[in-house]
């Protein structure tokens, strides 16, 4: 009886707790002043960045995606995917963006190495990728009225 009683309370509470939510007007519009706010982060370190820009503002961007509305939750994550694969290739290869000059790998890199360098970043460049980054560039423009970057 008391086992039953705790889980409808729990039940109650949770149901309670849904029922608070954010409704799409308020996630959007606190996702707009994330990007007002962002917005001098991201153009200044992508400016300033080099051939790792994205990556270093990637935890900025990824703030940014969980407080996205509902209707851009996939295009940031396919944005974040391309992001996170790379940075994963470089992680497993023991590189920093800077050691990539001009768009050439170091020579002491294996075979194999190189290949997963240039397919993480070749995803970038995917037009899935291109078409998400211009979704959410575009509605940085339209809705929030403030360029992303």
């Amino acid at each position: 009886m008391r086992r039953t009683l705790a889980l409808l309370v729990a039940g109650a509470l949770l149901t309670g707790a849904a029922g608070c939510s954010q409704s799409a007007d308020d996630r959007r519009e606190a996702y707009c002043a994330q990007v007002k706010k962002d917005s001098t982060t991201l153009s200044k370190g992508v400016a300033e960045g080099g051939p790792g820009a994205f990556l270093d503002v990637l935890p900025t961007l990824q703030g940014l995606a969980r407080k996205a509305p509902s209707d851009l939750k996939d295009e940031w994550q396919t944005l974040l995917n391309a992001l996170t694969g790379l940075q994963d290739a470089l992680d497993a290869t023991g590189l920093e963006p800077s050691d990539i000059k001009d768009g050439t790998l170091p020579r002491d890199l294996s075979r194999e190495d190189r290949k997963r360098v240039r397919d993480a970043a070749s995803v970038l460049t995917t037009p899935e990728v291109v078409a998400a980054t211009q979704g959410i560039e575009q509605h940085a423009l339209d809705i929030c009225k403030q360029p992303l970057i």
